[in-house]
């Protein structure tokens, strides 16, 4: 008797596992599969007043509008650092996975790089950065 009575046994399980392992990666990332994902701050969940506890505040309203006080930032035109006292407004950026949501805040003392966002809702926080070099230029604002 000759192969034809065989099944393809191996060549079933060669194709079944690169099958099962994408659709596993499909169904984590989705949520689907694995830990849920700890509760993150949504845009409501980030009007307040935050400090970075070195005299920089920003205030996020529910109208999108903000205010700026006391916070560094690196000016374009002659590359010093200075602190921004005013008012614009601000965005939320929600981002999948959701790890990665942001706050963007736009002043009269210019754009400042998109802030991620932390922690649980009832305890949010921004982190900014007041200059590339890591880790002196990070900033972390929490909720007052």
């Amino acid at each position: 008797m000759g192969s034809r009575g065989r099944k393809p046994w191996a060549l079933w399980a060669a194709l079944a596992l690169p099958a099962a392992a994408t659709i596993a990666g499909i169904g984590t990332y989705a949520g689907a599969l694995g830990p849920e994902d700890p509760p993150r701050p949504s845009r409501a969940d980030m009007v307040g007043r935050y400090e970075d506890g070195e005299g920089g505040a920003v205030t996020l309203r529910a109208d999108g509008t903000a205010v700026v006080s006391g916070i560094e930032y690196t000016a374009y035109e002659d590359a010093t650092t200075k602190r921004c006292a005013s008012t614009g407004t601000w965005a939320f950026e929600e981002a999948l996975p959701r790890w990665h949501n942001k706050v963007r805040v736009f002043t009269a003392c210019g754009y400042f790089q998109p802030w991620d966002v932390d922690g649980p809702p009832s305890a949010s926080r921004m982190t900014h950065w007041t200059d590339p070099g890591y880790p002196h230029g990070r900033r972390a604002l929490t909720r007052r």
